[in-house]
């Protein structure tokens, strides 16, 4: 994080919240026992909107028990973990996803802390033929098809079994039945995330 811009405050914010979400998973995500160092995944990555700031994702393979914020007496030695990582974070939070591994099917528990501004990256997003080939890569990965095609307006339209995204020059956008959502080609993995989590959340849905 030093090399990014970080100031030592934050990276220190950064090693503790990793290191609980961490001890949670393997301590508490499986019902009948710990689960192994193999079933667990750490993913960091910048995303611009909706606001810069760097992503930081605990995966595991139990959908059987979810992390909950709970009050704890200040020398309890259980459960406050996560209200640790809720106070020296930006935001926090969990959904279902895919391992980018194996795609196995799995959630996420994440924090994110702001960006040191500016941010050194922003201008180095990728071209939007390049943009809409790693996309379909990253969602491939996670067992997700993808199809293209491209429209007369000259936008490529990445289409999956529930949403089409439409890859502008600047944007990828699409509509998820109830909003639309616009992300910078520079936030690729945010993209592929949200995307990931749409199809494991709404698993029937018909692409828009």
């Amino acid at each position: 994080m030093r090399p990014l811009g970080f100031a030592s405050d934050q990276i220190e914010d950064g090693e503790l919240a990793v290191s609980e979400l961490a001890t949670n998973a393997y301590t508490y995500a499986s019902p009948t026992g710990r689960v192994s160092a193999a079933e667990q995944e750490l993913w960091i990555w910048a995303r611009i909107c909706p606001t810069p700031e760097l992503v930081v994702s605990i995966f595991d393979t139990q959908r059987e028990t979810w992390p909950v914020i709970r009050d704890a007496e200040l020398l309890d030695e259980h459960g406050k973990g996560l209200s640790i990582v809720a106070a020296v974070s930006a935001g926090t939070g969990t959904h279902l996803t895919r391992s980018r591994l194996t795609a196995a099917p799995g959630k996420c528990v994440w924090f994110t802390l702001a960006l040191p501004t500016p941010w050194q990256m922003i201008d180095q997003a990728p071209t939007p033929t390049l943009a809409a080939c790693q996309l379909s890569d990253a969602l491939k990965a996670r067992g997700i098809s993808t199809s293209y095609r491209r429209e007369d307006s000259g936008a490529t339209v990445l289409s999956t079994r529930s949403l089409s995204i439409w890859i502008g020059s600047k944007t990828f956008t699409w509509h998820d039945g109830h909003r639309y959502t616009r992300q910078s080609l520079i936030d690729l993995q945010e993209t592929a995330e949200r995307i990931t989590s749409h199809h494991e959340t709404h698993p029937s849905v018909s692409p828009a």
